[in-house]
């Protein structure tokens, strides 16, 4: 290894010990409540260290962010590879990889909502942000999985054809999003009644699938569509 591979390597290593000491901050505290002096005491350097590498906290998080969307894509694309062949399949299985990764990764999730809930400027950060612009990319492919997914299932005739595809493929995101965080008075109607999380949650699926797969307009009776 040269001198100059070397010192890559250490800069590497001192970016991703800077990452993951934020990391550990957010996810414990919160974004608003995590100074970058913080962050340089647990990572155990240099205030200047920090922002020789990242420019702000806003630059750390954002960078966080793309590791957590990123982790969510592999996951997705990972498993709707198994059903290639079904659409309802590979439908539930992205509303299950939803669930997974809200129970597993908990500070990326809350990250990425914070990322998109209008706090941080989309428009200004794709401009000069490189970060941002792989974030915002990774969000599209996921919004085309959807797509394609609602498409093929039009084609082959077991999704209804009245909806446009990506207004349906937002209507189910937005669908799935709702059960990502089931409230504290959900989950104590659900022992009142001796129901699990897993069993509510796979009804909706259930549910859901059955929707989409609801009479398509080809299949209704002209004179009674006026009535629908």
């Amino acid at each position: 290894m040269t001198i100059s591979e070397r010192k890559e390597r250490e800069k590497e290593l001192r970016r991703m010990q800077i990452i993951t000491a934020a990391e550990n901050l957010f996810f414990r505290s919160g974004y608003d409540h995590v100074s970058m002096e913080e962050i340089a005491r647990a990572a155990e350097l240099s205030k200047g260290t920090i922002f020789f590498y990242f420019k702000n906290k806003e630059t750390l998080f954002i960078t966080i962010v793309l590791r957590g969307i990123r982790l969510f894509y592999e996951m997705v694309s990972d498993a709707c590879e198994k059903y290639s062949d079904s659409p309802s399949d590979q439908l539930r299985t992205m509303g299950e990889v939803v669930i997974m990764f809200s129970r597993e990764y908990p500070g990326y999730l809350s990250a990425i909502r914070l990322f998109k809930s209008g706090r941080f400027s989309l428009e200004k950060q794709s401009e000069t942000g490189e970060e941002t612009r792989e974030i915002l990319q990774y969000s599209r492919r996921l919004s085309g999985f959807m797509e394609n997914i609602v498409r093929e299932g039009i084609q082959k005739r077991v999704f209804r054809d009245d909806i446009d595809p990506i207004e349906l493929g937002i209507i189910i995101r937005m669908l799935t999003g709702s059960v990502m965080d089931i409230n504290p008075e959900i989950r104590w109607m659900l022992r009142e009644h001796t129901i699990s999380e897993e069993k509510i949650i796979d009804t909706f699926f259930t549910l859901m699938t059955s929707m989409i797969a609801g009479k398509k307009t080809s299949d209704i009776n002209p004179d009674m569509r006026e009535y629908l």
